[in-house]
Protein backbone atom coordinates (compact mmCIF):
# COMPACT_ATOMS: atom_id res chain seq x y z
CA UNK A 1 0.00 0.00 0.00
CA UNK A 2 2.72 2.21 0.72
CA UNK A 3 4.43 1.60 -2.46
CA UNK A 4 1.47 2.45 -4.28
CA UNK A 5 1.08 6.23 -2.54
CA UNK A 6 4.73 6.83 -3.33
CA UNK A 7 4.16 5.78 -6.93
CA UNK A 8 1.12 8.29 -7.09
CA UNK A 9 3.40 10.74 -5.46
CA UNK A 10 6.12 10.72 -7.65
CA UNK A 11 3.83 10.44 -11.10
CA UNK A 12 1.81 13.26 -10.06
CA UNK A 13 5.53 15.15 -9.04
CA UNK A 14 6.12 14.25 -12.60
CA UNK A 15 3.36 15.42 -14.39
CA UNK A 16 3.20 18.63 -12.90
CA UNK A 17 6.99 19.13 -14.33
CA UNK A 18 5.15 18.09 -17.39
CA UNK A 19 2.07 20.25 -17.28
CA UNK A 20 4.40 23.12 -16.95
CA UNK A 21 6.78 22.49 -19.81
CA UNK A 22 4.20 21.16 -21.81
CA UNK A 23 2.14 24.29 -21.36
CA UNK A 24 -0.96 24.73 -19.14
CA UNK A 25 -3.23 25.29 -22.08
CA UNK A 26 -3.07 22.26 -22.94
CA UNK A 27 -4.34 20.80 -19.72
CA UNK A 28 -7.69 21.43 -18.16
CA UNK A 29 -6.77 23.13 -14.24
CA UNK A 30 -9.37 22.27 -11.80
CA UNK A 31 -7.20 24.12 -8.99
CA UNK A 32 -5.84 27.50 -9.07
CA UNK A 33 -2.38 26.45 -9.87
CA UNK A 34 -0.05 23.40 -11.34
CA UNK A 35 1.39 23.44 -8.06
CA UNK A 36 -1.69 23.16 -5.84
CA UNK A 37 -2.99 20.75 -7.59
CA UNK A 38 -3.25 17.33 -5.38
CA UNK A 39 -4.19 14.27 -7.85
CA UNK A 40 -3.75 13.44 -11.52
CA UNK A 41 -7.21 14.05 -12.00
CA UNK A 42 -6.85 17.62 -11.44
CA UNK A 43 -4.55 17.89 -14.60
CA UNK A 44 -6.24 15.96 -17.04
CA UNK A 45 -5.11 16.76 -20.54
CA UNK A 46 -7.26 18.95 -23.07
CA UNK A 47 -8.48 16.82 -25.73
CA UNK A 48 -9.98 19.02 -27.99
CA UNK A 49 -7.26 21.55 -27.54
CA UNK A 50 -4.63 19.03 -28.27
CA UNK A 51 -6.19 18.16 -31.00
CA UNK A 52 -6.59 21.17 -32.47
CA UNK A 53 -2.82 22.46 -32.12
CA UNK A 54 -0.75 19.59 -31.79
CA UNK A 55 0.80 19.97 -35.07
CA UNK A 56 1.20 23.67 -34.96
CA UNK A 57 3.91 22.11 -32.40
CA UNK A 58 7.46 22.15 -32.89
CA UNK A 59 8.24 17.99 -33.79
CA UNK A 60 9.53 17.87 -30.64
CA UNK A 61 7.16 19.60 -28.47
CA UNK A 62 4.22 17.64 -29.92
CA UNK A 63 5.98 14.48 -29.01
CA UNK A 64 6.30 15.10 -25.61
CA UNK A 65 3.05 16.50 -25.32
CA UNK A 66 1.58 12.67 -27.08
CA UNK A 67 3.85 10.71 -24.79
CA UNK A 68 2.21 12.48 -21.83
CA UNK A 69 -1.24 11.78 -23.06
CA UNK A 70 -0.52 8.56 -23.79
CA UNK A 71 -0.47 8.21 -20.14
CA UNK A 72 -3.73 9.10 -19.83
CA UNK A 73 -5.04 7.58 -22.89
CA UNK A 74 -2.78 4.81 -24.18
CA UNK A 75 -4.56 4.63 -28.03
CA UNK A 76 -5.16 8.55 -28.32
CA UNK A 77 -1.78 8.76 -27.31
CA UNK A 78 -0.34 6.70 -29.79
CA UNK A 79 -2.38 8.34 -32.51
CA UNK A 80 -1.09 11.57 -31.33
CA UNK A 81 2.68 10.18 -31.77
CA UNK A 82 2.08 9.39 -35.20
CA UNK A 83 1.11 12.26 -36.20
CA UNK A 84 4.10 14.36 -34.71
CA UNK A 85 6.00 11.40 -36.38
CA UNK A 86 7.39 9.46 -33.71
CA UNK A 87 5.60 6.02 -34.18
CA UNK A 88 7.42 3.96 -31.87
CA UNK A 89 9.44 4.77 -28.31
CA UNK A 90 12.87 3.89 -29.64
CA UNK A 91 12.22 7.40 -32.31
CA UNK A 92 10.63 9.11 -28.98
CA UNK A 93 13.46 8.36 -26.75
CA UNK A 94 16.04 9.29 -29.14
CA UNK A 95 14.58 13.03 -30.32
CA UNK A 96 13.86 14.61 -26.64
CA UNK A 97 16.12 16.31 -24.63
CA UNK A 98 17.41 15.48 -21.57
CA UNK A 99 14.38 17.77 -18.90
CA UNK A 100 11.82 16.20 -21.33
CA UNK A 101 13.30 13.06 -21.06
CA UNK A 102 13.84 12.71 -17.58
CA UNK A 103 9.43 13.58 -17.10
CA UNK A 104 8.88 10.77 -18.97
CA UNK A 105 10.97 8.46 -17.40
CA UNK A 106 9.39 9.18 -14.04
CA UNK A 107 6.04 8.90 -15.57
CA UNK A 108 7.40 5.32 -16.72
CA UNK A 109 9.00 4.72 -13.80
CA UNK A 110 5.89 5.41 -11.25
CA UNK A 111 2.72 5.00 -13.13
CA UNK A 112 0.31 4.02 -11.09
CA UNK A 113 -2.31 3.74 -14.03
CA UNK A 114 -5.04 6.71 -14.70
Amino acid sequence: MHDYHERERRFLDAWKRGVQLAGQGCFKLETPSVEAATHKGQLEPDWDYIEETLTARSRGEAAFLAAMCSFYNAEWGQSLLVRAGYPNLCDLASKLDEPHTGIIAELFLSYPGW
